[in-house]
């Protein structure tokens, strides 16, 4: 092992603890531990945002993707991104905040009663175990690649890690580490961009049709690898808009904003860092097949690319990068998951404590967040890649989520007892779908656009539900009107940066054409 790798690693973990230490406080209410809600100033949130998303999890997942499909990777950070941000600052996010609601749950809860928020918080407690297993299987992997470690092993080291500044800081630390592990990241990204760039060029030169967006795509093909409708409605609207609006970590994030139309600009900041990041996660990896040469599978193209392209310090600052930024996603987790055990189930199961005891269940709550994550490890090694089993969660457990708040902001028909029904059957359909693809009943080109159409059908059933099916007297919440009306007014510095933002978004689609 590299002696650069035993200075740079444990410098870089050493940071982060001192980090999630000193974010400690003195805790008022469980509320403060668990969410930090209207607390922190707009970058630090802004950046938290960014990390969270832009983590390793999406490196290691959308470079995959990248070797696999070419820039078609860029899909996932501008249209599946860009438009469900926008959505969520100028319309999701007023409504909320308007109710005074803390989380999503809550907010569901106003609007369509008690089962309906029992109901969002299990599945996000659900989303939150997926996707810190698959967190760590992806630390398991880059520091067996890159270090030769054992695989097991270096997921432990890790968790180990994240629980200690999870416990010490809750989510203000998990905010405050994952802004430094971002920082990180970049510094470990952008020396292989340029490692690779000569080869990139080449590529670029002969205009093959893994250096375009659209071209190559069909209109309407479910059995080609992916194709427009998938790419425009399944990502595009249904999983960009229920991840975005929806995903209770996300949330979390924004809320910690201490005024409104700071929370409304934290997504937008974000985008335009979401969008610069792209280049330095796609463009390696459409390099990667012609690199590597099959030599790494693809969930390892970014890692392998490290060790192929870097000497030792920089090899050890990539493997920093990589490792900070996947636990900056595993500790987003961890404090959701808490949150949601604790707000949304145990305070009901052991109401009228003291807030001191609640804090303490959350405590308690992180490792066994950890623990149940690793059924979800050996659950990401039946997929060729990560993003492939991240798209499939969003598509089944949140896509009838959103259909269902998307209705009650709308209609002021949607009732309870509609919203529950339909996010069951959106999750019934969806992975009814699922096992039909995987038993080759419904013959998709590829699992991810088997996730596209699943997405579809989930939204759509969903959405049927929630508008046929008739109330029960004392099933709904307090919330009434759901119009578009009652959302806040956009200030014109929300308008320009919207505006500059699908504008941006716009003008690169069109010039990867």
């Amino acid at each position: 092992m590299s002696p650069w790798v035993l200075v740079i690693l444990p410098l870089c973990l050493a940071i982060v603890l001192w980090t999630g230490w000193k974010s400690r406080r003195s805790w008022s209410s469980s509320n403060d531990y668990l969410n930090a809600s209207g607390s922190i100033s707009l970058w630090p949130a802004a950046l938290a945002f960014l990390a969270y998303n832009c983590g390793s999890i999406e490196v290691i997942g959308i470079s995959a993707m990248a070797a696999q499909y070419g820039v078609q990777g860029l899909h996932f950070y501008w249209v599946g991104g860009v438009p469900g941000m926008i959505f969520l600052s100028l319309v999701v996010l007023p409504i909320y905040m308007r109710t005074g609601a803390r989380s999503l749950p809550e907010y569901l809860g106003m609007r369509f009663g008690p089962a309906v928020r029992l109901l969002n918080a299990v599945v996000s407690i659900i989303g939150t175990v997926c996707f810190a297993g698959v967190a760590l299987y992806t630390l398991g992997q880059v520091l067996h690649v890159i270090l030769g470690w054992n695989f097991l092993a270096g997921e432990l080291a890790c968790a180990a890690v994240v629980l200690v500044y999870v416990l010490a800081g809750g989510m203000r630390a998990s905010i405050f580490t994952s802004v430094f592990q971002l920082f990180v990241m970049i510094a470990g990204l952008t020396p292989l961009l340029f490692f690779t760039v000569h080869f990139t060029a080449a590529s670029w030169a002969q205009r093959s049709s893994r250096w375009h967006l659209w071209t190559p795509l069909p209109m309407f093909a479910p059995r080609a690898p992916l194709d427009c409708l998938g790419v425009l409605l399944g990502l595009g609207f249904v999983i960009s808009f229920s991840y975005w609006c929806t995903d209770f970590v996300m949330i979390q994030r924004t809320l910690t904003a201490r005024t409104v139309e700071e929370a409304r600009k934290v997504p937008l900041l974000a985008g335009f860092g979401k969008m610069a990041i792209a280049f330095l996660v796609v463009l390696p990896g459409v390099a990667a097949p012609g690199l590597l040469h099959g030599r790494a599978s693809f969930d390892q193209t970014m890692p392998a690319l490290m060790a192929l392209e870097f000497g030792p310090a920089l090899l050890a600052l990539g493997t920093a990068a990589l490792v900070a930024g996947l636990m900056a996603w595993l500790a987003g987790n961890v404090s959701g998951f808490s949150a949601l055990w604790v707000e949304e189930i145990y305070r009901r199961m052991r109401p009228n404590r003291s807030e001191r005891h609640y804090i303490h269940a959350g405590y308690l709550a992180a490792p066994v967040s950890l623990l149940l994550a690793q059924s979800a490890v050996y659950a990401t090694f039946s997929f060729r890649d990560v993003m492939e089993f991240l798209q499939l969660i969003v598509a089944f457990l949140y896509a009838p989520v959103f259909a269902a708040v998307l209705v009650g902001v709308i209609s002021r028909r949607a009732t309870g007892r509609g919203a529950f029904a339909g996010i069951c059957a959106g999750i019934v359909s969806a992975l009814a779908l699922e096992g039909a693809y995987r038993r080759g009943l419904a013959p998709f080109g590829s699992q991810m656009s088997a996730n596209f159409y699943a997405a579809i059908l989930s939204f759509a059933v969903a959405t049927a539900i929630c508008l046929i099916t008739r109330d029960a007297p004392g099933q709904s919440g307090s919330i009434r009107d759901g119009s578009l009306r009652q959302a806040l007014h956009p200030s014109p510095a929300l308008v320009l940066l919207s505006a500059a933002l699908l504008g941006l978004c716009v003008l690169l689609n069109v010039v990867w054409w």
